[in-house]
């Protein structure tokens, strides 16, 4: 591992150096994101149980190419270490062609082929920069991190549209394709059901997304005075199939939801508020032994950000999730004997945020947490031996060039 950050951290000096500029028409960047977090109890991003752990971390290097004024290409690898989710991951974030169809005096409209980020929210397209995110660890009942493979990009196509007008900009993105799914947690979250009384077995088949159920994705943005006022509408529709292994109890099994995320953001002159909102409604069917359901979870928050300086920030949250929203409480969850808690979590967040130089951030946070629904079973196996009340704090260093 020393290795590991020694190779990293030599590669993003040296590339620092360099010019973002490569060629006329190339372009380089990246970043590099080293995190630690301690809670008081349960696991967050490794074994943070009482002691501190540094299993978050980030780095990716990002390509921009324009051959053709109307053709672009962009790419962008990413090295990830979360927990035991993401092990020592190394893969394509992005990358895609831009086909810009066409150029007017008030926008233009094109095409992007390839796999795209997810524009879902304010803040998914770039979730993995740590320079543009509103603190170290997103609001996790809107940008989960346990489902983060699923929600961060797909493989397909995407129209988009940018119009200026005189009272702010309007912009469009429609996306349809495959939605990606390389980690179990989204599976260990879905079953068992809460609608049986008798605890079920650990599934051992896979959550796969396929060409034959694509996903669809769109977002209407508004913007005014160059981005004072934000007001955003994001709307997802995905569908996993389940395929068994073996002879276990489960069959092959659906699972659907439509996501609709509303986004609102005021940037002032000192203070930053933004607050989001997130209804989604799922669908869990011919499973074999349990039950169809369709439970609709709920997620929102609100944030403030004030600078003291230029570049010294404070920054505070609330936010609250539930997996069932006519369950809050988690009752149906004790019912096949795990804690009410797992359904749902509430939590408060005051940080710090200096920046050293336009390449070098700190971030300090500490958070408030009753609830456990957005923790991961990878880092908790035995979810029933978590506690519904419990502290975070995570630290951050970033550099970027």
């Amino acid at each position: 591992m020393n290795r590991l950050y020694l190779f990293l951290i030599s590669i993003f000096l040296s590339c620092s150096a360099l010019a973002y500029e490569v060629a006329e028409n190339l372009q380089v960047h990246g970043f590099f994101t080293q995190s630690g977090i301690y809670t008081s109890d349960n696991n967050m991003y490794g074994n943070s149980e009482d002691s501190m752990t540094g299993d978050l971390r980030e780095a990716g290097v990002n390509l921009f190419y324009t051959p053709l004024n109307n053709l672009s290409f962009s790419f962008q690898g990413l090295y990830r270490k979360a927990g035991k989710v993401d092990n020592d991951t190394v893969d394509v974030d992005y990358a895609f062609m831009d086909i810009n169809l066409k150029n007017y005096a008030s926008g233009r409209y094109g095409l992007r082929l390839g796999r795209i980020k997810n524009p879902i929210g304010l803040y998914n397209e770039t979730r993995d920069v740590a320079f543009t995110t509103p603190s170290i660890i997103l609001p996790q009942g809107i940008y989960y991190d346990r489902s983060r493979s699923l929600l961060l990009s797909s493989d397909g196509g995407q129209f988009y549209w940018e119009h200026l007008m005189e009272n702010g900009n309007f912009y469009l993105k429609s996306s349809y394709g495959v939605p990606r799914n390389d980690n179990d947690e989204l599976l260990k979250a879905i079953i068992p059901f809460p609608t049986s009384k008798v605890p079920l077995p650990e599934p051992r088949g896979d959550l796969e997304s396929s060409a034959s159920s694509p996903s669809f994705l769109t977002q209407i943005a508004y913007e005014q005075n160059g981005g004072e006022y934000i007001y955003a509408l994001s709307f997802a529709d995905a569908e996993l199939k389940y395929n068994p292994k073996g002879n276990e109890l489960y069959q092959k099994g659906t699972t659907h939801f439509d996501m609709y995320v509303l986004s609102a953001q005021y940037n002032g002159e000192k203070i930053t508020l933004t607050g989001e909102y997130k209804y989604q409604e799922n669908e869990f069917k011919d499973f074999g032994v349990l039950s169809d359901v369709s439970p609709v979870s709920e997620s929102w928050y609100i944030q403030a950000a004030y600078r003291l300086k230029y570049n010294w920030q404070l920054y505070g949250r609330y936010d609250e999730t539930y997996s069932d929203r006519d369950d809050r409480n988690g009752s149906n969850s004790r019912l096949i004997g795990n804690p009410a808690h797992m359904a749902f979590a509430k939590s408060a967040m005051l940080g710090v945020r200096w920046d050293i130089n336009t390449s070098m951030m700190l971030r300090a946070e500490y958070h408030n947490i009753d609830g456990t629904s957005w923790l991961t079973s990878a880092d908790n196996p035995d979810r029933t031996q978590t506690e519904r009340y419990w502290d975070l704090f995570a630290l951050q260093f970033s550099i970027r060039f």
